[in-house]
């Protein structure tokens, strides 16, 4: 992730040229089943030190087998250093932590020293926006890794995705993607019976990630800060960094979509938003989405996502066959229950602790795992339910990949602009349909 207070200057375009010159020995790295220390410690690097990151970084430390986090980076050495405290009290995972001064990285070339350092496995969870490049220069690197969703926010990124995957396989690079639902054992058995044909041919499907949000009107910048620092640090407002909550959230049930119909969309149209996301300090995103998705065939998808206040909070994923219609999972987490708790009794396995189970497996030599493939197409999918939203048109897939609407920043510096500016009342520029230019 960038940091406003390194003087270091990068960009997604500067960051592909940086991996592509990455030599092929040093590429492969470390291979499945063996490891850089020389024994059977995994050495983790731990870049986005954000809330969800570090529940992440607990998740891959309480794995089986040795393991160590020996490196972590951050565009703020604030969150990085209180991301830190937070895990080290934690007794159970006290002993795996070893990160002196010297591999704690701060700045915009942070995840870069990371990446070189002398770990195996790295874990991005910093802002989807910068999610291609630091993907890409991992797998250059020959690492293998556990990156959260989405995979990306537009379709410069997506290209990113798709060329770093062939290598990563090439590579033979073990991925994890915080779709934890793939995980999940009732979703596989269910989607598995799905594909056996128990409600014979699908028709349609719905999707829904309703969730209860508020406006964000105390969180205006505060004195001192940059505006890029702002962006970053509210990186969910803004459509560069998080590509909008039908991205960022809703990815789920898109992604759980595309696993029923082992595909994804030809076509997209929907409509959307903002009637409660109003005022300064709410950046530029909506606060409700409607898409219909057209898989080849015919078959459609209808995704609700929305983050409002005082309205009908619900999350499932359903589909319609010739034979009969089947709900796979229902609430947050894919197994009942409403709402989310930091205390959740899971009726299934808990997924977010079985993808790093399954990434430190794989990586000790034992069954396989990719993910890269099916988290970029879904990621992508995404992407294209909000070009269809932000602009009103109906998008086909291949004009949403083939996309030259890159959102990131030529520039990302100390001191450097970012690349949305707010307006003369304080507010953002947002998305106008029928005007915005969306692909």
């Amino acid at each position: 992730m960038p940091h406003p207070h390194s003087a270091a200057s990068s960009s997604r375009r500067d960051f592909l040229k940086t991996t592509a010159a990455v030599s092929l020995a040093a590429g492969l790295g470390i291979a499945r089943g063996a490891h850089a220390a020389g024994d059977d410690t995994i050495k983790i690097a731990f870049i986005g030190c954000g809330g969800r990151g570090a529940g992440a970084c607990t998740e891959a430390l309480s794995t089986q087998g040795p393991c160590k986090l020996t490196v972590m980076a951050d565009v703020f050495s604030d969150r990085l250093e209180r991301s830190l405290a937070s895990l080290q009290k934690n007794e159970a995972i006290r002993p795996r932590i070893d990160v002196p001064p010297e591999r704690r990285f701060v700045g915009f070339d942070a995840y870069k020293k990371a990446i070189e350092s002398d770990v195996d496995v790295v874990l991005l969870t910093t802002p989807p926006g910068f999610r291609p490049a630091q993907y890409a220069a991992a797998v250059a690197a020959g690492k293998h890794v556990f990156m959260e969703k989405p995979c990306c926010v537009d379709g410069p990124g997506y290209r990113t995705l798709v060329k770093a995957n062939e290598e990563a396989k090439r590579k033979n690079l073990s991925v994890v993607v915080g779709l934890q639902r793939r995980h999940q054992a009732n979703y596989r058995e269910g989607i598995k019976r799905i594909h056996d044909g128990s409600i014979g041919e699908i028709l349609y499907l719905r999707t829904y990630f309703n969730m209860p949000a508020g406006g964000h009107a105390d969180k205006t910048m505060p004195e001192g800060w940059t505006e890029l620092e702002y962006q970053i640090r509210h990186w969910p407002m803004f459509t560069w960094l998080s590509g909008d909550h039908v991205v960022e959230q809703a990815v789920h049930e898109i992604d759980i979509a595309n696993w029923m119909m082992n595909a994804h969309p030809i076509r997209a149209n929907g409509m959307g938003g903002r009637q409660t996301r109003t005022g300064a300090g709410n950046g530029q995103i909506f606060d409700h989405h409607f898409i219909e998705y057209e898989f080849e065939g015919g078959a459609r998808h209808y995704a609700q996502a929305r983050q409002q206040l005082g309205v009908w909070e619900h999350v499932s994923d359903n589909a319609h066959g010739t034979k009969g219609v089947a709900t796979v999972g229902t609430g947050p987490y894919g197994q009942g229950g409403k709402g989310y708790s930091s205390h959740h009794n899971w009726v299934s396995n808990n997924p977010y602790q079985q993808e790093h189970d399954d990434l430190m497996a794989s990586i000790r030599g034992g069954d396989h795992v990719f993910d890269g493939d099916y988290a970029a197409d879904s990621s992508m999918t995404a992407v294209l339910g909000r070009m269809a939203t932000y602009s009103g048109k109906v998008i086909t897939w291949d004009e949403a990949v083939n996309s030259d609407l890159d959102l990131a920043p030529d520039d990302l510096a100390a001191g450097a602009p970012a690349p949305v500016q707010p307006l003369a009342d304080g507010q953002y520029p947002v998305a106008m349909p029928g005007l915005t230019k969306a692909w």
